[in-house]
């Protein structure tokens, strides 16, 4: 199952999300970077690739390279990293780069390739690529000077709503279609004496992360893919008259009595993992849980409910703005080359391509290529995610907190929203003060 990526809480233990990527706003200079994308050379009897993913994931994605290494005359050695961040930046600054890297901050790799040290992909393998990539995922690899430095390989989901499929069916409900659709839901399930909504923001240093979640969610859907970007860059504030309705949204869900499992404040006390575990209680403790597919793996949901998931677990697209047109949010990790070596450009160009990740779908990982044979997938819920969610969605972006200089990502977009579920501070006082952290240059 598809585990939480770490970045948001690493950046709360200190490591530094940098710039922003180029299709996200980053600024600054052309690229020097050392390759034209055009491989070179023999080709390596040897190649590095280093990543910071683990248990199930790192077992298939290993089996998936390896094949290919073994049909290429090539061997693989691989390289977890504990603190991805910290070890890439080491790793290059000492002049001991691994071949290839699996980046889980587009914003991190484009800072390297600013600097020289990654490499481009050419032109013919992003066209071959993005004609079968979730529309969205070419852009979250693309840096300031225009270039393609990341593909993805294996990514999450993020726009989902779970739910209890036998309690919900017995509310005679519907699922929403629109955001409109979720708050008349929400008034009916209170109406009929029901609490509608488990929220959990609860994550020790990183308490709040989950909010940006949510606001992330409806950005894309109030402003749409290319605003989102400008937001994420900064030229876009979150008192803008574009962003702020999705702050406003979240208000009427989180802030209305009634409406959220132990009421507006309880949800910076409520830990993020186990949150949504009130939707199995007999009866139901809420109905409607916000959060990423890793929720619906090993220390998310109860064990018992993961047995069972296929019968119990129910799980659909968050709602667009306007029925039909379906963003998502997503994490993930950008394949990337730090040399033009024609085996690392190779491994590099398989790892992102259609043709990779039949190991790692079966583990219950997505690929983000519309074209993957979704039966694959472990599980009648995940191939739901597949086929309903990621494969049907009409624009893709990442995580964008991730992609937010570390002081607001990581700061203050995880603090203020909290001062304002607690009580202390109104929402303009929140959007300002977010606003007003970031970065002068």
């Amino acid at each position: 199952m598809q585990k939480m990526s770490l970045a948001k809480v690493a950046a709360a233990a200190g490591s530094v999300a940098l710039l922003t990527t180029g299709c996200l706003g980053s600024s600054g200079g052309s690229s020097s970077s050392n390759a034209s994308g055009t491989a070179a050379g023999p080709g390596k009897s040897t190649v590095e690739v280093m990543y910071g993913f683990g248990n199930e994931q790192e077992v298939a994605f290993q089996k998936d390279l390896n094949k290919f290494a073994q049909a290429n005359g090539f061997t693989i050695k691989f390289t977890k990293a504990g603190s991805w961040d910290t070890e890439i930046k080491t790793r290059v600054a000492g002049g001991t780069p691994p071949d290839v890297g699996l980046f889980p901050q587009p914003g991190v790799m484009c800072d390297l390739a600013k600097q020289g040290k990654v490499s481009a992909y050419d032109d013919a393998t992003v066209a071959t690529d993005k004609a079968t990539l979730v529309p969205g995922f070419v852009g979250a690899g693309t840096c300031a000077d225009g270039k393609v430095y990341g593909l993805p390989s294996a990514v999450s989901v993020k726009s989902l709503l779970w739910y209890d499929q036998p309690s919900f069916a017995a509310t005679g409900l519907k699922l929403p279609a629109t955001l409109d659709d979720m708050v008349t839901l929400s008034d009916q399930l209170k109406g009929a004496g029901k609490t509608p909504w488990c929220i959990a923001a609860e994550s020790g240093n990183a308490t709040g992360w989950p909010i940006t979640d949510w606001i992330e969610d409806l950005v894309l859907r109030f402003a749409g893919p290319e605003n989102y970007d400008k937001w994420v860059a900064g030229t876009l504030k979150n008192n803008s008259p574009e962003i702020k309705p999705a702050w406003e949204y979240f208000q009427k869900i989180a802030f209305t009595d009634g409406f959220v499992r132990g009421g507006t404040k309880a949800i910076a006390a409520t830990n993020f993992q186990t949150g949504g575990n009130a939707l199995f209680d007999n009866p139901p403790g809420c109905y409607l849980f916000k959060q990423a597919t890793f929720i619906a793996g090993k220390g998310g949901f109860p064990d018992s409910v993961l047995a069972k998931a296929d019968t119990e677990i129910g799980v659909t697209a968050f709602p667009p703005k306007t029925a039909g047109n379906n963003p998502v949010l997503t994490g993930g990790d950008l394949a990337a080359a730090f040399n033009n070596d024609a085996n690392t450009i190779k491994l590099r160009n398989f790892i992102a391509s259609k043709d990779n990740g039949v190991e790692v779908g079966k583990a219950g990982y997505f690929s983000p290529h519309t074209t993957f044979d979704s039966s694959l997938y472990p599980s009648k819920m995940l191939q739901t995610i597949a086929k309903d969610v990621l494969y049907k969605s009409s624009a893709a972006r990442f995580d964008g907190s991730d992609l937010m200089p570390a002081k607001v990502g990581a700061g203050t977009f995880w603090t203020e929203p909290i001062k304002w579920i607690s009580g202390s501070q109104d929402l303009e006082t929140t959007l300002n003060n977010i606003d007003n952290s970031w970065p002068k240059s």
